[in-house]
């Protein structure tokens, strides 16, 4: 796994939630491509990415449970939420 910031629950809530509001704006304008709003902006550059993916990770040894991995783009920067974490969020 290559190096990844840990990502607080709330952060993870507060990125579910604007994803959603956008998703909502997005629906209720009937907007096309050039006009949708930013996405949530990369907490460790604070750049409006082009892209936000979420997947799990490859089960390890090394690692305790299957955390979540945020990755914003074209930045680069990776995040992680722990199982744990998910669990009890």
């Amino acid at each position: 796994m290559a190096d990844r910031t840990e990502m607080p629950m709330e952060w993870l809530r507060y990125l579910k939630q604007e994803t959603a509001r956008r998703e909502q704006e997005i629906t209720q304008h009937l907007l096309q491509v050039p006009d949708y709003p930013p996405l949530p902006e990369c907490p460790t550059c604070s750049v409006a990415p082009e892209q936000i993916t979420t997947r799990t990770a490859e089960p390890s040894f090394k690692q305790d449970g299957t955390p979540l991995l945020v990755d914003f783009k074209p930045c680069g920067h990776g995040f992680m939420v722990s199982e744990s974490e998910l669990l009890s969020g």
